[in-house]
């Protein structure tokens, strides 16, 4: 096992390619509510579209194993989400690259968010599958699910489908999210 603390080179970026973003995961109820989205009588809720991007800006750790043929990456990033939500992020992924070049990844995201001009921390965990499409770039497409929240953004919940890529060469992706968001009632 081989441990590196920032993006290693092109010989393991070239392996990491296929990291970025992570699992499928079914939402988890999140407590409490603060009423800044509208609801509607009868503690129905109203669900508000929710679209933007997620970029990596950098990487600040990188643990990458072997297990048979596979390449299990295990990196830290930070980045920055805009659109709908908004804010700072850091990233924690697992991602499993198969030997044909494709991959599965698993990962969760805190953001100290803003959303409709209400602050908090958003936890959100997901996943995707991709493949390598050329030496230099990795797709993958996936979902991600907003776990839990803290501050005025108690209460939101949301599942969101991503799609997006990742430069080979410097271990970076870039996706978007577009879905829905509402706080509990």
């Amino acid at each position: 096992m081989r441990t590196h603390k920032g993006w290693p080179g092109a010989a393991i970026s070239t392996v990491a390619a296929a990291m970025l973003v992570g699992c499928g995961r079914d939402p988890v109820r999140v407590e409490g509510a603060d009423g800044s989205m509208p609801v509607v009588a009868n503690a129905a809720t109203v669900k508000t579209a929710a679209s933007g991007t997620f970029t990596q800006t950098g990487i600040t750790g990188l643990d990458v194993q072997t297990a048979g043929k596979n390449t299990i990456l295990e990196q830290t990033a930070v980045g920055t989400l805009t659109g709908t939500l908004s804010g700072p992020f850091t990233d924690k992924l697992r991602v499993v690259i198969h030997p044909n070049g494709k991959f599965d990844a698993h990962f969760t995201i805190t953001c100290a968010c803003t959303v409709n001009g209400r602050q908090g921390e958003l936890e959100i965990v997901g996943g995707d599958t991709g493949e390598l499409v050329s030496p230099t770039l990795a797709v993958f497409a996936g979902r991600a699910v907003i776990n839990g929240a803290t501050g005025a953004l108690s209460g939101l919940r949301g599942v969101l489908q991503i799609e997006g890529t990742v430069n080979v060469t410097t271990g970076l992706a870039s996706y978007s999210y577009e879905g829905d968001i509402h706080f509990e009632p």
